[in-house]
């Protein structure tokens, strides 16, 4: 469009001030329509140079980072895309920018789960044109690609795949589906030029009936569950109990044993130890043992009746060797 319009400028440029220069020659010598003729003459002549300046500058284009510069003839698109920066270019080309950077969309979806419960999913999709494909895709879909190509694949991939799982697996699955998900759609766009980034479903929800009927069975399980826990609880509790009891009874009969033992040991030793002192007790010994006691006084007996006779020390016999 610029060269087009560089070169009605300079054609107006031209044929303007071709008119006035002989117009000039005819204008009467008065200072005013001369000096207007004049000035159109060099507005003519200035939108030669502009005219030219345009041309040039169409053939140069300048290419945003991350984007890439689709060419399109007269209605037809060129095979090789412009890349980023200055590109010098057929003036006659149209240049449409395409986006290669990664693209953020996010949409929501409608599926069903294998036991036909409705699944409600809001998906974030991270994708990005290969520069390599911006013709291709420019020409065979247009510049809208997401919305035409995008969305009803994004649609038919998260269908297949909740297809495969009844509702209850679904939220348990998650990441699994989110995997399969992505996976799926990177072979769908891929042959459409688009590089799947990342798949992500940021939201799962299902009928307003069955989330309360889930909840309620939620409600249900956790119940039972608290009601398993206590009488694990209970049963824990009641063994505890039989373990104390029996570690008090084990006691008090090894402390039973162990006093019967002491006291059967004690008896024992004291019949070994007065049969040992028995056995040594022989006369001597005996004597021995009186003599060590013996206060130094000797025995003393009267004779007579009621009146005082004499008094006798009679000393005790020797003992003899052997005999009592």
């Amino acid at each position: 469009m610029r060269m087009i319009f560089g070169a009605l400028l300079i054609l107006v440029g031209i044929a303007g001030t071709t008119v006035l220069s002989r117009l000039l020659p005819r204008v009467p010598r008065d200072a005013g329509a001369e000096g207007g003729v004049k000035a159109l003459r060099i507005v003519a002549m200035l939108l030669v140079p502009i005219g030219t300046l345009m041309i040039f500058s169409s053939a140069v284009r300048m290419i945003s980072a991350g984007h890439v510069g689709v060419p399109v003839l007269f209605g037809k698109v060129q095979p090789v895309a412009l890349r980023e920066g200055i590109n010098l270019v057929n003036p006659l080309y149209d240049v449409v920018e395409m986006n290669t950077r990664v693209q953020r969309h996010q949409a929501k979806y409608d599926a069903a789960s294998k036991d036909l419960q409705a699944v409600h999913v809001e998906m974030v999709l991270n994708y990005r044109l290969l520069p390599d494909k911006a013709t291709t895709v420019y020409q065979s879909i247009g510049p809208n690609y997401a919305a035409v190509i995008i969305d009803p694949a994004a649609q038919e991939v998260l269908k297949a795949n909740t297809a495969l799982h009844v509702a209850t697996e679904i939220l348990q699955k998650r990441p699994l589906i989110k995997a399969d998900v992505q996976k799926d759609l990177t072979v769908w766009l891929a042959k459409y030029g688009i590089e799947m980034k990342e798949a992500a479903l940021a939201n799962i929800r299902f009928d307003p009936a069955y989330e309360k009927a889930i909840e309620a069975k939620q409600i249900e399980e956790q119940k039972a569950e608290q009601k398993r826990y206590e009488l694990i609880q209970a049963q824990r509790q009641a063994e505890i109990a039989a373990a104390q009891a029996k570690g008090q009874g084990d006691a008090a009969r090894e402390r039973a044993k162990g006093e019967a033992d002491a006291t059967r040991i004690r008896g024992e030793a004291e019949s070994t130890y007065n049969q040992k002192v028995a056995a040594s007790l022989v006369p001597i010994l005996i004597q021995q043992r009186y003599l060590e006691r013996w206060d130094g006084k000797l025995p003393q007996f009267s004779a007579g009746g009621s009146t005082p006779g004499m008094l006798f020390n009679l000393p005790m016999p020797p003992a003899t060797a052997g005999k009592p």
